[in-house]
């Protein structure tokens, strides 16, 4: 007995393409690549933003790492060290200097050389789009009022370790292109440095 190939057809009798399913018309097609687009579009927001608090943790960490290398440093030199901020043409900069004399870090003796600093850094320059800045509107994490100024220890906008462990108390804000805040603490008596982060569906500040 012959055996006779039965073939499946497609549309007009033509072949069936192998593996697709059959009768997929140009229209389903256009609809299926406008839902992958949508969706694309979507996600995209997400995305950013999650790029937009990543960058900005990682300046608050940066920062941090820095003030807890300052910190080390002192004890391990036996001489103070610290984290010195400055505003050049309305953008603040940071370095790290090491007391010189047995005076502590202190401006005067920086300018005239007996401390002496690393080269200052930009935190915009390392982290696009994050800078040392604050929302006025928002409480310090103490539940203490806000303020505009970003950076608070002390008058001198300096933050000093001592070689025993200890460190001028204060908080240094940054926030990130997207307007998220985060926050960096040091203790004074146990020099611990600590990032935070506002939560502004919970209108507080959280260690992250």
């Amino acid at each position: 007995m012959k055996v006779v190939k039965q073939h499946r057809t497609g549309p007009a009798g033509g072949l069936a393409p192998r593996g697709l399913p059959a009768g997929v018309s140009l229209v389903e097609l256009t609809i299926a690549m406008a839902l992958m687009a949508s969706m694309a579009a979507i996600s995209m927001p997400v995305f950013a933003s999650s790029i937009d608090v990543g960058r900005g943790r990682q300046a608050a960490q940066y920062v941090a790492a820095q003030c807890r290398g300052a910190r080390t440093d002192a004890v391990a030199r036996s001489a103070s060290s610290a984290i010195v901020f400055d505003q050049v043409s309305g953008a603040w900069r940071f370095q790290r200097c090491v007391d010189g004399n047995g005076n502590g870090v202190r401006r005067a003796d920086i300018t005239r050389g007996r401390d002496s600093c690393q080269p200052s850094v930009s935190l915009t320059a390392l982290f696009p789009g994050v800078a040392i800045a604050v929302d006025a509107s928002l409480p310090d994490p103490d539940g203490g009022p806000g303020s505009a100024d970003a950076v608070r220890f002390g008058a001198s906008d300096v933050a000093s370790f001592s070689s025993t462990g200890t460190a001028t108390a204060g908080t240094v804000y940054l926030r990130s292109a997207g307007g998220v805040q985060f926050a960096v603490r040091v203790a004074g008596v146990t020099g611990r440095t600590r990032v935070l982060q506002y939560e502004s569906s919970r209108h507080q500040w959280a260690e992250v």
